[in-house]
C-alpha cells in the first residue's frame, strides 16, 4: 500500500508546454542545475530566446510534468531529420523515479514519430537518470568532455601563419560562407546536424552571441578557412565565456590554423574579462584536446551519449 501520494505515478500529469509556463520551466531548470547536453540559461529572457530557435518548436516538442499544480520535471525532443536522429532531454526534481520514467517514455515515443534513431546525453553525476536509461535498453555510444579554464591575466600569443589574416566577422553578408565552412568542417563529427543559413543567423542574433564573437581566418585569396565561435552568458553571478565551435576547412588543415584560431578565441574571451571559459570536445578528438590542454583547460565533467534505434 502506497502511503505517499507523491509516489503514485498516476498523480503525475504530462502537459504540453505553453508560453505561460516559461516562469515555471525557468525555475525548474535553475533548481535542477547542470544536466544533459544543453547548458540552459539562468535568465528567463535567454530561455525564451533559446525556445524560439527554428528547430525547437516547444509547443509540440516540450512537455512539463505536473504534480498537484507544481512543475516537477520536463522532457524535450529535438528532431534532426537531416541526419535521421532526435535528441531527447529530460530531468525531474521529484525524489521518485516514476516521473523520470514517464518523461523518458514520452520522449522516446515522440522521437520515434520523427526519426529512426534517438540520442540522450547524461552527465557523470546523473546516476538516477542513467539507471532508467539503461533499464530501457539504451546503449552507450560516445563520451564527450566538458572542459573549463579559469583565465590567467596573460594572454597566449596567437601566431597566425604567414599568408593568413585574422579578424572578427563583419556582417550578415558573411553568413553563407560561415554556414558552408561549419557544415564542411563538422561533416564527419558524431551527431553533427548541418545548419541552414537561417539557423546560423538565429544563433548570431541570440543573446551573448553576435558578429564580434566570431573570429575568422582568411587565406590570401580572401576565402574563409578557419573560425572560432565564442559566446557569453551569466551563470551563478559569474561571467562565462564559451568556445562553441572551432572549425578548419579540410583543404587548409595541418597548417596550425586550428590552434591559431582557438588561441584567438581564448584571447578574445580574456579581453572581455570573463571569469571562466568552457567548451565541450569529443573524447576521441585527441588533437583538439591537446590544444585545449595547452591553453590550461581541465576536464570538469563528462557527457555520456546513449542511443536507441526504432
Amino acid at each position: 500500500f502506497n502511503m505517499n501520494p507523491s509516489l503514485n505515478q498516476s498523480n503525475i500529469k504530462l502537459r504540453k508546454f505553453t508560453s505561460s509556463d516559461i516562469d515555471a520551466l525557468n525555475k525548474l531548470l535553475n533548481d535542477a542545475g547542470s544536466h544533459g547536453h544543453r547548458e540552459w540559461p539562468d535568465k528567463i529572457s535567454d530561455l525564451k530566446s533559446m525556445l524560439e530557435f527554428p528547430r525547437v518548436q516547444p509547443q509540440k516538442n516540450l512537455v512539463l510534468a505536473h504534480l498537484e499544480n507544481k512543475v516537477v520535471g520536463y522532457a524535450i525532443v529535438e528532431p534532426e531529420k537531416n541526419i535521421g536522429r532526435s535528441v531527447v532531454g529530460f530531468t525531474s526534481n521529484s525524489s521518485d523515479s516514476a516521473t523520470l520514467g514517464k518523461l523518458l517514455n514520452w520522449g522516446t515515443k515522440r522521437a520515434r514519430q520523427e526519426t529512426p534513431i534517438a540520442h540522450i546525453a547524461t552527465l557523470n553525476d546523473e546516476s538516477r537518470v542513467e539507471t532508467i536509461i539503461k533499464n530501457n535498453n539504451w546503449k552507450h555510444v560516445r563520451k564527450y568532455l566538458r572542459l573549463e579554464s579559469s583565465p590567467r591575466l596573460s594572454e597566449f600569443k596567437s601566431i597566425i601563419p604567414a599568408g593568413f589574416v585574422l579578424r572578427t566577422m563583419m556582417g550578415h553578408h558573411e553568413i553563407p560562407e560561415l554556414t558552408h565552412l561549419q557544415n564542411k568542417s563538422f561533416n564527419n563529427h558524431f551527431g553533427y546536424s548541418p545548419n541552414t543559413e537561417c539557423e546560423i543567423k538565429a544563433r548570431l542574433l541570440s543573446p551573448g552571441h553576435g558578429l564580434g564573437n566570431v573570429l575568422m581566418i582568411h587565406n590570401a585569396q580572401r576565402q574563409l578557412v578557419a573560425y572560432c565561435w565564442t559566446s557569453l552568458s551569466d551563470k551563478s553571478h559569474l561571467k562565462i565565456g564559451r568556445i562553441n565551435m572551432t572549425g578548419v576547412s579540410p583543404s587548409a588543415r595541418n597548417q596550425g590554423l586550428g590552434r591559431a584560431v582557438a588561441e584567438a578565441g581564448f584571447n578574445h574571451l580574456i579581453d572581455l574579462k570573463v571569469d571562466q571559459i568552457e567548451l565541450e570536445v569529443d573524447s576521441l578528438n585527441t588533437p583538439a584536446i591537446k590544444v585545449y590542454s595547452s591553453l590550461g583547460f581541465k576536464t570538469r565533467n563528462q557527457v555520456n551519449w546513449w542511443e536507441k534505434s526504432f
